[in-house]
């Protein structure tokens, strides 16, 4: 049985009643520590799924006393049974199950005798629950199922393969099949390839499950034959590519990801003659962008859901575009002054530590590593309460110096305590000091610090030095090629102290590595505890790790007091920090202060644009906001135009009678504006420090049916009317558009385009009631 993917596999989730489920789930949650809940009742569930109702009667077990003793033990039995958990695992899980079945016996008023587990040995009760369960007839096809199925790399690393999907639609036989399949498969990969080519192969198998109908009467085996594969694919791309846009993902990633996909298939399956190859060629189209999409630069990647609903969310449509733009500088401003704070709070903490540290091992005495047992001057000599002679120690000896160190040292049992007053580097540390420097250096990646060498492989400092009166951090970015990898940041004095400190902080770390003659010692960024050191495989992993850095950011006693920062602000704060996202944050807010597309490309570090070009960008995440508002505008706009006489006014648009007054003052319908008079003029540095507007003369229209079916309606209105009808102003505008659109439709240009021109019979076959548009149209 393999315990940590149990909750992968689908058949063990039937295993039981809805009722019992339910109810087992009330007992753990009443009674089983909440991290331990989840995988408790997973495990119960594999129990059941394998010993099968014919060995256990639900009804019985929950109502007689001896039912009930047999079944714990025999599920006791189970959980020792497992190879693939240690032995203080096994122990946890089993006193999980005696807490848990303590809870029903009380509850149903049954008596439950007490077994002695050991977190050391197997003990006799042990023994005895292991011999019960292995009285029962296992069903091995079960067995092997919860084994999971596992594949191993070029460099002998095993990893999961999910095969559920396949297991429960076409069977145990066509499981294995491809379980071989990818097992030679897996032999030719290393294993970062693997990982990658697992996963792709994972959502091709749930594409596959959730496309065959055995319906039509065709067998997995048949529509993977090579008269079928084709069409059988292209339904699974389908279904993925619909699944891929619910959840809102990149349309272009994901036809990059299919192709990734029928390339894993191919040399897996294809080219070894598992399945057969098609009759025609895979389909696999290429993502093509749209030629005229609006022009948008990277503020340092894309940004997550909750970063859109921090900075645009619950913005009123009423007011002017020039004061959302204020709001959403206000809120990322105060976001970033927020995390600053606390940064910095905890910056001064640190280098405190680090003074009282450096008096400490001159002040503290040395408690020798050997020869002190039976000496009362060293009882009670370290310790929370002797920190300068626990401090001095520590730095006297090093890291690891002997075995039991933590005891030796007087904090057996509280290793974060003593890490802190130690002032090592950790998780928590690295937070503060790096979230610091990328604020002040957002050119600075999580890649540039990972490859972050202090020394080279002569000895040399290379990662920090001195040129002139600047101070300069060097390391790379492996993106930009060989010949631009390196990066040099020239360091303000905020961010040199705080590299400064940072070899100081990670020099008992280095020193351990150096010794043990580990590489590692030559990089900046460093772990460690007073039992070891270690340079952070996944520096991302690492940070997110640190729960106590994000509970710093939601402590009120670190709030700045001047600001307006609340719990709930400070929790959707925590919530979003990543190193990237900071990254995403000061590029966003360097271009709100600077409106310069030039100072946001300078401040990431990316290549810059033409000059000439500049005053047609805007940041993609504020492009997005403002291309949905000015829509909602719109429609707003068109909803009060059309329905000024109507009682049911408030309803449509959700506002009240002075929102609407506001609201068309600042966006009713009128005439066209200037191109982008938004409040974003892209301030264009030249050498003359003066600013260069540029001329429009070019207009996109993104065309649907119901804009086709409404420039339809004004032209009939138009081209009807009397000679005393008088139109709005706008009118002139939109008839222009409506003739040149609809004319351009209609001369043939278009004609090879299937969807526009379905979209135009489409409208042509459903027009609008022109007698409604035209009351609107009217002065």
């Amino acid at each position: 049985m393999n315990v940590k993917t149990l909750h992968k596999l689908s058949l063990i989730k039937t295993a039981l009643s809805v009722e019992c489920s339910n109810y087992l789930t009330l007992a753990a949650e009443s009674s089983v520590p909440p991290n331990r809940i989840q995988s408790a009742l997973n495990l119960y569930a594999a129990y059941c799924y394998l010993v099968g109702q014919g060995n256990y009667s639900e009804l019985e077990v929950l109502n007689d006393s001896s039912s009930l003793n047999a079944h714990l033990q025999s599920l006791i039995g189970f959980v020792y049974s497992s190879d693939d958990i240690t032995i203080n695992q096994r122990y946890a899980y089993g006193n999980c199950f005696k807490i848990i079945f303590r809870y029903i016996a009380q509850d149903k008023h049954l008596t439950l005798d007490e077994v002695q587990l050991s977190n050391v040995k197997i003990t006799e009760d042990t023994s005895s629950c292991l011999a019960q369960f292995r009285k029962i007839n296992i069903d091995k096809s079960k067995a092997d199922y919860l084994e999971g199925w596992q594949v191993v790399s070029k460099e002998s690393k095993e990893y999961e393969v999910h095969l559920d999907a396949l297991y429960v639609n076409f069977g145990e036989a066509f499981t294995n099949k491809v379980h071989l399949a990818l097992k030679n498969y897996a032999f030719t990969l290393r294993s970062t390839s693997l990982a990658l080519a697992l996963k792709e192969l994972e959502k091709l198998f749930v594409g596959i499950s959730t496309v065959y109908n055995e319906k039509n009467g065709l067998t997995i085996e048949t529509l993977l034959s090579r008269n079928h594969v084709q069409l059988f694919f292209h339904k699974v791309f389908k279904v993925l590519f619909a699944r891929s846009q619910g959840a809102q993902n990149s349309p272009k990633s994901f036809h990059y990801r299919w192709g990734q996909i029928i390339n894993h298939y191919t040399e897996c399956f294809i080219n070894t003659g598992v399945f057969a190859e098609p009759h025609k060629l895979f389909i696999v189209p290429v993502w093509k962008d749209p030629k005229d999409a609006a022009p948008t630069f990277s503020i340092g990647g894309n940004t997550t859901q909750s970063e859109n609903v921090r900075w645009f969310a619950n913005i009123p449509l009423k007011i002017k575009d020039e004061e959302a733009v204020s709001i959403i500088q206000q809120r990322v401003e105060r976001d970033m002054a927020h995390i600053k704070h606390v940064c910095l709070l905890k910056f001064e903490e640190l280098l405190e530590r680090e003074d009282r540290n450096k008096a400490f091992q001159s002040t503290g005495l040395v408690k020798p590593l050997s020869g002190t047992l039976g000496y009362t001057q060293y009882i009670n000599f370290v310790g929370a309460d002797k920190l300068d002679n626990t401090v001095a120690s520590f730095y006297a000896h090093g890291i690891v110096a002997k075995a039991g160190y933590r005891a030796f040292l007087g904090f057996r049992s509280n290793a974060s305590q003593l890490n802190t007053e130690l002032n090592l580097p950790t998780s928590l540390t690295l937070n503060v000091l790096l979230t610091l420097l990328v604020m002040e250096h957002p050119l600075i990646t999580p890649s540039w610090l990972a490859k972050w060498d202090l020394f080279d492989v002569n000895g040399d400092m290379v990662g920090y030095k001195q040129v002139g009166n600047q101070h300069i951090a060097v390391s790379c970015k492996p993106r930009k090629g060989a010949t631009n990898s390196q990066q040099e940041v020239v360091l303000n004095e905020l961010s040199k102290s705080i590299v400064e400190f940072l070899i100081q902080h990670t020099r008992m770390s280095r020193a351990h590595l150096k010794q043990k003659g580990d590489v590692n010692w030559r990089k900046m960024i460093l772990t460690a505890t007073s039992t070891g050191a270690a340079c952070p495989s996944c520096l991302n992993t690492t940070l997110h790790s640190a729960t106590g850095f994000y509970y710093w950011l939601q402590d009120q006693a670190l709030f700045d007091m001047s600001s307006d920062i609340t719990l709930k602000d400070a929790k959707a704060i925590s919530d979003i920090h990543t190193l990237r996202s900071i990254r995403r944050h000061r590029g966003f807010q360097i271009y709100l202060e600077t409106r310069s597309m030039d100072a946001v490309a300078e401040a990431l570090g990316h290549e810059k644009k033409d000059a000439n070009l500049l005053t047609s960008y805007l940041p993609k995440p504020l492009m997005d906001y403002f291309n949905a508002r000015w829509i909602r505008q719109f429609q707003n706009a068109i909803l009060l135009e059309a329905m000024k006489d109507s009682v049911y006014r408030l309803d449509a648009v959700n506002m009240s009678a002075q929102d609407i007054e506001e609201f068309l003052d600042n966006h009713g319908i009128s005439n066209i504006p200037e191109h982008f008079d938004h409040g974003f003029t892209q301030q264009a540095t030249t050498d003359s420090e003066s600013s260069e507007s540029l001329e429009f003369d070019q207009l996109t229209y993104t065309i649907s049916t119901s804009l086709l079916q409404l420039l339809m309606a004004i032209r009939i209105v138009v081209e009807s009317s009397d000679d005393g009808e008088s139109f709005l102003d706008i009118v002139a505008h939109w008839y222009q558009s409506a003739v040149f659109v609809l004319d351009t439709l209609s001369s043939g240009k278009h004609s090879a385009d299937d969807y526009l021109m379905g979209m135009l019979d489409i409208a042509s076959n459903n027009k609008l009631d022109t007698d409604s548009i035209k009351g609107a149209l009217l002065c």
